[in-house]
């Protein structure tokens, strides 16, 4: 191995590292977990309204809430 590979594979180690240690800070956690975050809940938004639009017609043949729905009261009893 001549020392220029052997500089050049050192190089890449201390790249390596310098990656590691910036993933791995708190601050790039923290950003990387609220990105998530916030992805997750738009994306459970968007998952619930298309479920609430494709099963609301099943639902409203249910009687308590066809009745419920018809009268303008609650479902609570």
């Amino acid at each position: 191995m001549t020392k220029e590979e052997h500089k050049e594979i050192v190089d890449h180690l201390e790249k390596i590292n310098y990656e590691l240690h910036r993933q791995n800070s708190y601050r790039h956690m923290l950003g990387t977990g609220i990105v998530y975050g916030v992805g997750f809940f738009i994306g459970s938004a968007i998952l619930a309204t298309i479920a609430l639009g494709l099963f609301a017609p099943w639902f409203s043949e249910i009687p308590l809430v066809r009745d419920a729905f018809t009268t303008g009261s609650s479902l609570r009893r």
